[in-house]
């Protein structure tokens, strides 16, 4: 189930608020979580047993750190056990999605049988990501540690940890929320209708940012361009698919997250920010504090920090540029445990330890244009390894964008969306509202912050969205394959 498709837009959302209403402040959490486990078992049938063994297993690793804390026993065997339970889990199905396909396939070579070659299909189809696992893992993660270090008491309600883990706002592509920033909401469920209108225009702006830029875009990104085993594109398309790759993503994400956000006011729960205009950033640096906020703070937290203070302490091995690397080279394998993501998150932590030398010092000196040059020359040269099926293709694109190997052809329609009217005037959009373009205008034009504009924006760009959505073909969510 998708936040953009109809079933969940005029069926799933309307119902279950219809009923978390009615049911009170004592029923609604029970109501919430039965429709994010509902939401769940819809988004992934076969893989929905690995979330509720996780809800579990972390709830109970959770009361065994708090007894063991109490009692002033080391915790560390239990922390450990838990550490692996969910990054085991988490990297054992990205292996398995990743490299699955192949086992499968070099098996059917060993045992070239008749039983084997009807058991191929299942297999194949049983090959899947468990929705969201990568969000909730490192959330789970995180609540474990801190319960750990002191931060916070161990949840005691089955019913509120399971709502936390499973919330449908939040599961399939994060934020990644910490446990310690809804407690409170998850405590208290009155009904807030101010805070709900706003939530929904939230909804709105994020439907916006996916059906009517994001999903548009892809038909350029996604066509067939990237199907290839080489490119073969002129410098000019392969500049304009890279564009609009860099501008999808975006509003894809970004999309998806207010979208989180506003079903997370309606509800009650008050979800951590995500996006701050990250293309605005002026270093790589800058870009990290602006995009997918929630993960590079818990990278920050959970993995840099503590580098750091064992630095501090005395380390050899360790300085800010290995420590910079690790997070990165992690990071790149929280996205997947392919060559392609691997080098993407390098490429970013080789570019912020050059800003932490002298060329970064001489960079600081030099005028605005040029740091915004250099950080989307970097992000645009990195994203083309993020969205690349192999090494061989991104180099082979990254050739094609200065002329080497281009092609004089003109591409085939099956593989390359042909540029439309449409296509340039979404291009445009993107490029615009990917700068604080909206809070520019309120900030300047005091009638822009009347809530009866504003809600007559929402209803225009709700019209827009459902139309794009009407007319368009089913589009998964870029981070709901992580």
């Amino acid at each position: 189930m998708n936040f953009t498709s109809p079933l969940f837009l005029f069926a799933f959302l309307p119902l279950t608020l219809a009923v978390y209403l009615l049911a009170g402040d004592r029923g609604r959490p029970w109501v919430f979580t039965a429709a994010s486990l509902l939401f769940c078992l819809w988004a992934g049938p076969l893989m929905f047993p690995v979330i509720l063994l996780s809800t579990m297993v972390n709830y109970l690793l959770g009361r065994s750190l708090q007894r063991k804390h109490d009692s002033q026993v080391s915790t560390s065997r239990t922390l450990v056990a838990g550490l692996i339970f969910n990054l085991g889990i988490m990297l054992g199905f990205k292996l398995l999605v990743a490299y699955g396909p192949g086992w499968v396939a070099a098996l059917r070579v060993a045992i070239p049988s008749a039983a084997f070659a009807g058991l191929e299909p299942y297999l194949l189809k049983s090959i899947a990501l468990p929705v969201g696992i990568s969000f909730y893992s490192f959330s789970a993660v995180a609540y474990l540690l801190d319960i750990s270090s002191g931060r916070l008491q161990a949840e005691v309600s089955l019913l509120r940890f399971t709502e936390y883990m499973t919330a449908f706002p939040k599961v399939v592509a994060g934020p990644i929320t910490r446990y310690r920033q809804v407690l409170g909401d998850l405590d208290a469920r009155q009904f807030d209708l101010a805070q709900a209108g706003e939530g929904v225009r939230r909804f709105i702006l994020g439907l916006a940012k996916k059906a009517v830029i994001a999903d548009r875009l892809s038909l350029m990104v996604d066509h067939g361009v990237f199907d290839q085993a080489l490119p073969n594109l002129s410098a000019p398309n392969a500049w304009l698919v890279l564009l609009c790759y860099t501008l999808q993503i975006y509003f894809d994400f970004s999309g998806y997250s207010d979208m989180a956000i506003g079903l997370g006011m309606i509800f009650g729960l008050k979800l951590p920010e995500n996006f701050n205009y990250p293309y605005t950033a002026r270093s790589i640096s800058e870009f990290w504090r602006k995009w997918h906020m929630t993960l590079s703070g818990w990278f920050r937290e959970v993995v840099f920090y503590p580098l750091e203070r064992k630095r501090a302490r005395g380390s050899n091995w360790l300085n800010p540029y290995s420590n910079t690397l690790i997070v990165f080279f992690l990071t790149g394998l929280w996205h997947g445990v392919t060559v392609n993501f691997l080098i993407w998150g390098v490429l970013h932590g080789l570019a912020i330890c050059a800003e932490n030398s002298a060329f970064g010092r001489w960079l600081k000196k030099c005028p605005a244009v040029f740091q915004h040059s250099w950080t989307i020359l970097v992000l645009m040269a990195a994203w083309v390894f993020f969205r690349s099926n192999s090494p061989a293709f991104a180099f082979g694109f990254l050739q094609n964008l200065v002329g080497i190997n281009s092609s004089s052809v003109p591409t085939a329609y099956s593989v390359l969306y042909p540029p439309t009217a449409t296509l340039w005037l979404t291009l445009i959009l993107g490029l615009v509202f990917s700068f604080p373009v909206a809070v520019w205008l309120q900030k300047r034009l005091p009638w822009a912050n009347d809530d009866r504009v504003k809600t007559a924006v929402s209803l225009v760009l709700l019209a827009v969205s459902l139309i794009a959505v009407a007319g368009s073909t089913f589009q998964p969510y870029i981070y709901g394959n992580f």
